[in-house]
């Protein structure tokens, strides 16, 4: 077979015993606190990783001029998200604003 077959396998077979191994052994084990404070930084920073390039480069390229409809959506969906809390609200107003921002840009 092609070993690319075999590449995907093993690396589904890691992911999967990596996080198997800590949800089954995290209920259990009693983790320090620097552990849980720093476990606190991780979804910001890959939420900030995945989403930088996505709003500042949206067609790999730098664009944080008034064109940019992902980066200008982004404010008013950030302000609802922060005020409301209410996830349902915060995607239909990025989803709104996109879509108005991208029909008059």
């Amino acid at each position: 077979m092609n070993s690319l077959f075999f590449e995907t396998i093993l690396i589904g077979a890691g992911t999967y015993l990596i996080r198997a191994g800590s949800l089954s052994s995290g209920s259990r084990i009693k983790w320090p606190d620097w552990v849980h404070k720093w476990l606190s930084f991780v979804t910001p920073a890959v939420l900030g990783a995945l989403l930088g390039p996505l709003l500042l480069s949206p067609e790999s390229d730098w664009n944080s001029q008034l064109h940019n409809p992902t980066l200008i959506a982004t404010v008013p969906t950030a302000v609802v998200g922060w005020f409301s809390r209410n996830l349902l609200l915060t995607v239909a107003v990025g989803v709104g604003c996109f879509a108005i921002l991208r029909y008059w840009i």
